[in-house]
């Protein structure tokens, strides 16, 4: 016998055995009955598999037990696309993936989230000292005052400040060009939701979590802020007082409510952290509405 046809043999021999032990493989896998000396060696790679397909209708319902098998809820999915999004530098469209979500998908478990993150967004646009299409330039004249000028203009002296890069109430000088923003900005305080949010006109603009709420009117109410002061130690500071702006902000409403920095008073209002009072004093102004939601 040539040594070529004897190799033919061999890869015969050996594809013969291939497919008959993928066969019987394939028997086993399926639960059908293989020869004794086969089923004894599959036995010991692998146990000895249920029936497929042996009640149709019951490994459905199994299959739909299964927790791979549950779908991710519509507002999870429009969140991990827009952190995908953020991820990439991408952030117009992160930011409408975002407004997508808390517009169509208010209750979802990501909202609260995509409303933390759009906020921040939002607020770092809205005190972006560059390219900041609500800044307006307004020349000083003689006579002018910080808090003469934030009256006429509808903003806050700590806005005033922040957007002309201000420390410290320098003198003014007539022909002084400073950088105004008039704040017409509302708010809305929701109890059942503890969230106080931000919006500029119909735009959501930012959302804070309240840390408690005491005496709000239960039915929905719409007040003015009447007042803005702060607290040093013991002393109470209002606008243009030294000491104002290192001082913990209180915003006073209509009907002797306040917003105040969180603590250990009882003050019938809102409550929020610290950090948020003074980042509200800076937006907010005498004259603005808050409207409190049960």
């Amino acid at each position: 016998m040539r040594v070529w046809t004897f190799v033919k043999l061999v890869c015969a021999l050996v594809v013969a055995t291939i497919v008959a032990l993928s066969v019987y493989f394939t028997m086993h896998v399926m639960g059908k009955s293989v020869p004794a000396p086969l089923a004894r060696l599959f036995l010991q790679w692998m146990p000895e598999p249920e029936r497929l397909l042996a009640d149709p209708a019951n490994e459905h319902e199994k299959a739909l037990d299964l927790p791979e098998m549950v779908d991710i809820e519509p507002g999870d999915k429009a969140f991990q696309k827009a952190a995908e999004l953020l991820a990439t530098g991408k952030i117009a469209d992160a930011r409408e993936k975002l407004l997508f979500l808390i517009n169509y998908y208010p209750t979802s478990n990501a909202a609260p989230m995509a409303r933390q993150i759009l906020g921040e967004m939002n607020l770092d646009d809205f005190l972006s000292l560059r390219n900041n299409p609500h800044l307006v330039s307004y020349q000083v004249k003689r006579g002018d005052s910080y808090l003469g000028i934030t009256a006429k203009n509808q903003t806050t002296l700590d806005a005033l400040m922040h957007f002309n890069g201000l420390l410290e109430m320098r003198p003014l000088q007539p022909g002084d060009e400073l950088n105004i923003m008039p704040l017409n900005l509302r708010v809305v305080i929701e109890r059942k939701r503890e969230t106080l949010s931000l919006w500029n006109g119909g735009t959501f603009l930012k959302e804070y979590r309240t840390t408690k709420t005491i005496a709000l009117p239960a039915a929905t109410t719409t007040l003015k802020i009447v007042n803005k002061n702060g607290t040093l130690g013991e002393k109470n500071v209002t606008p243009g007082m030294k000491g104002y702006l290192e001082s913990q902000k209180i915003i006073t409403l209509e009907r002797k409510l306040l917003i105040v920095p969180a603590g250990d008073s009882a003050v019938p209002g809102c409550h929020l952290q610290p950090a948020d009072t003074e980042e509200l004093a800076l937006l907010l102004r005498v004259g603005n509405e808050v409207e409190i939601r049960p």
